[in-house]
């Protein structure tokens, strides 16, 4: 075992680990994992690839931390860098494997999903008529992407329930446009976030800049509702365009030396290499706008980043229902120049120490979406209910609102409409005396009294009756 401690002594120091981080090999459990892939190499049925038994034994080993960490191959590697740059190639959809399910958790607007119907709470029963069972979630992505235009035939068990519903569709190349904008009643402009990828920060401060007319706006709704996340610097990005520089955003706290930090408005944060500073000339009105954010259940990650430090400041009023409670954070370690692994490293805490890990961000005012008009009752899936899930390290706070029942599915194409409670909502918040205020009246009347104040405390500031 001697010279396998040794190799191991190099793998720690590649990883950074140092004298005073003292790894203790277990070697009974070393000696029964080769001992099983000697069997393998001399009893199996067929002559056994090395390359593919130890990648195998590294993905079991990672599949058995959390549902965040994994190895990542060659194949995996690279949709893991065009991710980052906002491209790939698929059907618009992002998932997540809750055994034995595979639930789709976001929908990409307009893409090859969407335009087929497929909404958050789906579950994807089979692709190419290969079920799923057994499958990894790498294995899954990469059957879901391939070359544009080329046919893909997936299972779609509509809500989680009933019978499989296969759908053909063709695969299409997508480029995440993950800022939108709307004008609304009132002089009120609605952003939706889908995503945060490369550009986000970017289009966010062009949109921006897009609304710095004559008269400014008189509030922005900012919706992060769907949005699953994506990279952190995008969100620091964004969170900077409407907090100062220098402002907390949030903390990490791991178990590595050096694994502690906070993150704050700072473009060595939110730059990208070789790029200006993308939020060097925002309008004069961005960091002082009132501000309304929407969450719901699948609001994660860096959303929820997002709506917590928005909301621990105090510079915007967050409305909707509890999010997803993805508040853990993944590196990513080369082992070699084909294969890496994404391990979970630290757990996100917003500006004030709540925790996010299982727990996510309650809203200042909970505004439940409408019943869905079909026959499945869709619950939304959180953190808490995925497979070894990190438990939370801090108990919940008790909330002054009795803690609400678990939220529906929202889907996409009720956003905007007569029936979208939660923008009515923060419209009347920010315009009390806009045209849509008046048909949210009976909405104001049954939310939560905090919400009613901060509207008379705006009408007081703008001087409206």
């Amino acid at each position: 075992m001697k010279r396998f401690n040794a190799a191991l002594a190099l793998c720690l120091l590649a990883f950074g680990c140092r004298a005073s981080e003292p790894v203790v090999v277990p070697t009974a459990e070393f000696e029964a994992l080769l001992s099983a892939y000697a069997l393998v190499k001399s009893r199996y049925v067929e002559a056994a690839d090395d390359k593919k038994l130890l990648d195998g034994a590294i993905a079991g080993m990672l599949a058995s931390l959390d549902p965040h960490s994994s190895f990542l191959d060659k194949d995996e590697l690279d949709e893991v860098r065009k991710d980052d740059a906002g491209e790939y190639t698929g059907i618009g959809i992002s998932v997540e494997l809750d055994a034995p399910d595979m639930i789709v958790t976001a929908v990409t607007a307009d893409s090859p999903a969407d335009r087929a119907g497929i909404e958050p709470g789906d579950v994807v029963a089979s692709i190419d008529g290969a079920t799923l069972s057994g499958m990894r979630l790498p294995e899954i992505a990469r059957r879901m992407r391939g070359v544009p235009g080329s046919a893909l035939a997936i299972g779609i068990r509509q809500g989680g329930a009933g019978a499989v519903r296969t759908l053909k569709l063709r695969r299409a190349a997508l480029l995440a446009q993950t800022v939108k904008t709307r004008a609304m009643a009132g002089g009120v402009a609605w952003i939706q976030l889908s995503a945060f990828e490369g550009n986000t920060a970017h289009d966010l401060v062009a949109a921006l800049k897009a609304l710095d007319t004559a008269t400014a706006p008189r509030g922005i709704v900012l919706d992060v509702r769907n949005d699953p996340g994506g990279l952190v610097s995008a969100a620091v990005g964004v969170a900077g365009a409407f907090l100062p520089p220098g402002t907390a955003l949030f903390s990490a706290r791991g178990r590595a030396t050096g694994a502690d930090a906070t993150v704050t408005v700072d473009p060595r944060f939110y730059q990208r290499p070789d790029e200006s500073d993308v939020l060097a000339d925002l309008p004069a009105w961005a960091r002082t706008v009132p501000l309304a954010v929407l969450v719901n259940g699948a609001s994660a990650s860096s959303a929820e980043l997002l709506a917590g430090a928005l909301q621990d400041h105090g510079r915007a009023t967050v409305l909707g229902t509890r999010t997803f409670g993805k508040g853990s954070i993944q590196s990513i370690f080369p082992l070699a120049a084909d294969s890496a692994v994404k391990l979970t490293v630290a757990r996100y805490f917003t500006p004030n120490g709540n925790e996010i890990q299982a727990h996510g961000i309650t809203p200042d005012v909970i505004v439940a979406p409408e019943r869905a008009r079909n026959d499945a009752t869709r619950l939304v899936l959180r953190e808490e209910d995925l497979a070894q899930h990190l438990e939370a390290m801090l108990p919940e706070e008790e909330e002054a609102a009795p803690p609400t029942k678990r939220a529906e599915v929202e889907s996409t194409r009720m956003f905007g409409t007569r029936d979208d409670k939660a923008l009515a909502a923060a419209v009347t918040l920010l315009a009390p005396d806009s045209a849509q205020a008046t048909g949210a009246n009976g909405l104001l009347g049954k939310l939560a009294p905090g919400l009613r104040h901060v509207v008379a405390v705006l009408k007081s500031l703008d001087g409206a009756d």
